[in-house]
């Protein structure tokens, strides 16, 4: 019984100085770094430009396309081309949420699509895990959803 009590001591002393050492960053200057980095998301979808996603996406980043696959940083990138620009793009809004050394960045963009685009026009509306390594917010998971634009 005593082993068991060191075990759940030591367990929930652990625990206790996580979020301690998980606040050793500044949070407005988090949240201002993930909402710049959402927003030039959205800007090198407009150039077709794959340097952000470069530089945001994780090496071991996971997505959920909005058509439903599951793709890497490698099949993210690849989207960055300029026959898959758009028009316009906009940032509409984003919401983030810290826990820890991780944030949840939930929002939506509007794209606006050229004529005969391989993808139409709409609202992707996007959920997007950032995790804090060696100083820097990586973008490791997202899942995004496309509602059409009404015509």
């Amino acid at each position: 019984m005593a082993r068991k009590f060191q075990w759940a001591t030591a367990l929930s002393m652990a625990l206790g100085a996580f979020p301690a050492a998980a606040g050793a960053y500044s949070q407005s200057d988090a949240e201002r770094t993930i909402r710049q980095s959402e927003a030039a998301w959205v800007a090198a979808e407009v150039a077709g430009d794959p340097s952000v996603a470069l530089r945001i996406l994780a090496d071991d980043y996971v997505g959920v396309f909005p058509d439903g696959t599951i793709g890497s940083k490698a099949e993210a990138v690849g989207f960055f081309k300029p026959e898959n620009a758009s028009v316009s793009g906009h940032l509409d809004y984003v919401h983030i949420r810290f826990f820890g050394d991780a944030a949840i960045a939930q929002g939506q963009e509007t794209d606006i699509r050229p004529a005969g685009s391989a993808f139409p026009s709409g609202r992707l509306i996007f959920t997007d895990v950032f995790i804090l390594r060696d100083g820097q917010w990586r973008l490791v998971n997202s899942e995004d959803q496309f509602q059409a634009l009404p015509k």
